[in-house]
């Protein structure tokens, strides 16, 4: 993926849980508060909202975004 791709997150049961702009993998910062803080996170931003969403990617997995 590249950043500003748009993508759909994939849960570990398949299940489509998000779908948004895709803006890099990395490890959050400690403000975030993040469940799992030592693992690469995508970061996403999720139409309609605000602020990025942070997905574990050891748990997540990203899909290109359907088209039309």
């Amino acid at each position: 993926m590249n950043v500003g791709d748009k993508v759909r997150v994939i849960g570990q049961d398949g299940n489509v849980l998000a779908e948004g702009t895709y803006h890099g993998t990395g490890i959050p910062s400690r403000d975030l508060n993040a469940k799992h803080p030592t693992y690469q996170h995508f970061a996403i931003m999720v139409e309609g909202e605000a602020a990025l969403r942070y997905y574990p990617a050891g748990f997540h997995t990203l899909i290109p975004a359907r088209r039309g």
